[in-house]
């Protein structure tokens, strides 16, 4: 019997793209083989994200270009998983019939079996159940031979008056340390060179279960797997980031030198309607402590511009902190209200001619930043982990530093996988061009 054809469309965060490998490699086992051509599929599964109210209005205009094609081939299944079918559940199918299944973020290991019942019944199914037990994965296909991402906690309990995460990934849930290692271990056996642990707040791993390791125990037993040389983890809560991970951080050559930690804002007027948990000036002390401890670190963050109630001056402060940090990166995003959040029903809402102001400035800055910052790699030499060719120039490799710049040169495709050392020649502003050193693997 010939296999199927299954289309994955991805929408949103390294979490997302974790998901979209288990979804893959949970309907490998059931004959279904990826393409990218969503026309040819026999299932198209949106993974989706809500945590900006544009990422899912680009769920449901993608929705609605699927339309026709469901009207071509009714038999081609949809299905909408992650945090938009948490959030809206069967308000979906409601609203675009031609989805068979909703599954919400819980419910990817039910996906074989909600497909066999739509299809069955013909009838659209609906999963947004909630699972407090957290054994993940059964089965993964991952996207690279060489990188992989690695899921410790999912949820968070924050209540940050913005975010729609609680409300679709719900309270925090460790997962145990043993399978975390296990899995790290097998993965490394299998010429894995790097992992990033992944979560919506790794730095709160383990407080929910009894004597479980902390964060930072649980890192420095990662980083000692043989064989795996580098470590990252995504994303870390200012609050809870401690002195005893900074230490570890510090101290490990594993652990790669950079970090995405995210302000949001320098206001700390700003911070206390967001609920944030902490100051700009608590921040930034922990920004000196680890480029103390850590003098090249490289950081990204999250800012939003435009939340409820920000003035020029709340906008100002954020200017001068984003100054003082010099981010080798950031993430920037206009304030857009999510449902059920204290933040959508606040007074004082600020107009898009605003934000988009505020946007451009912060733009124009960090441009500025980065260019001074990446200057300063010219000339290094720098270990990459080459990720194969160039999307942008067939003849070049790209890679990345362990400070997650991404670097291309000529080099054979045998390099695939493999640390090399590149000697950086141009520095641009997202990327920089190198020329291979010498050979390593």
């Amino acid at each position: 019997m010939a296999r199927k054809r299954l289309a994955v469309v991805n929408f949103g965060c390294q979490m997302n793209k974790y998901d979209a490998e288990r979804i893959v490699g949970l309907m490998a086992r059931e004959d279904y083989d990826l393409t990218e051509n969503a026309r040819d599929a026999d299932l198209i599964v949106l993974n989706t994200c809500a945590i900006r109210e544009k990422s899912e209005q680009k769920v449901f205009s993608h929705l609605g270009r699927l339309r026709e094609l469901k009207e071509k081939n009714p038999g081609t299944q949809i299905a909408v998983c992650g945090c938009v079918a948490q959030r809206a559940g069967s308000g979906i199918s409601e609203r675009m019939p031609i989805v068979d299944v909703v599954c919400g973020t819980d419910n990817i290991e039910k996906l074989p079996d909600l497909l066999r019942q739509a299809g069955e019944e013909q009838r659209s199914v609906v999963d947004v159940s909630v699972d407090a037990s957290f054994d993940e994965p059964s089965v993964i296909q991952r996207q690279t031979e060489y990188a992989a991402f690695v899921s410790i906690i999912k949820g968070c309990n924050h209540r940050c008056t913005y975010c729609i995460v609680p409300l679709t990934r719900g309270a925090e849930r460790s997962r145990p340390s043993r399978l975390i290692i296990e899995e790290v271990k097998q993965l490394a056996a299998n010429g894995y060179k790097e992992v990033t642990l992944i979560g919506q707040n790794v730095n709160s791993y383990g407080h929910d279960l009894p004597g479980e390791r902390s964060f930072p125990a649980l890192l420095e037993q990662v980083a000692a797997v043989s064989g795996m040389a580098r470590v990252r983890f995504v994303t870390s809560h200012p609050a809870d980031f401690s002195e005893a991970l900074m230490e570890t951080i510090a101290r490990s050559e594993t652990l790669c030198k950079q970090l995405h930690l995210p302000v949001q804002s320098g206001s700390d007027r700003i911070l206390r309607r967001m609920d944030r948990g902490y100051t700009a000036a608590e921040y930034l002390a922990k920004v000196r402590r680890m480029r103390a401890l850590v003098a090249e670190m490289a950081f990204s963050t999250d800012l939003i511009v435009g939340f409820p109630g920000e003035t020029d001056d709340d906008f100002q402060r954020t200017v001068a902190l984003v100054e003082e940090v010099e981010y080798d990166s950031f993430f920037l995003f206009k304030y857009s209200p999510r449902p059920l959040t204290p933040a959508a029903s606040m007074p004082d809402q600020v107009s898009e001619t605003k934000k988009k102001e505020r946007f451009d400035t912060l733009q124009r800055l960090q441009q500025g930043i980065q260019v001074k910052r990446n200057a300063r790699y010219e000339g290094r030499i720098e270990t990459v982990l080459v990720e194969g060719p160039s999307k942008k120039d067939a003849a070049k490799l790209t890679s990345r530093t362990a400070s997650n710049k991404v670097v291309n040169f000529v080099g054979d495709l045998s390099l695939k996988g493999k640390l090399v050392p590149v000697e950086i020649v141009r520095a641009g502003l997202y990327s920089f061009e190198g020329r291979l050193a010498a050979h390593s693997s």
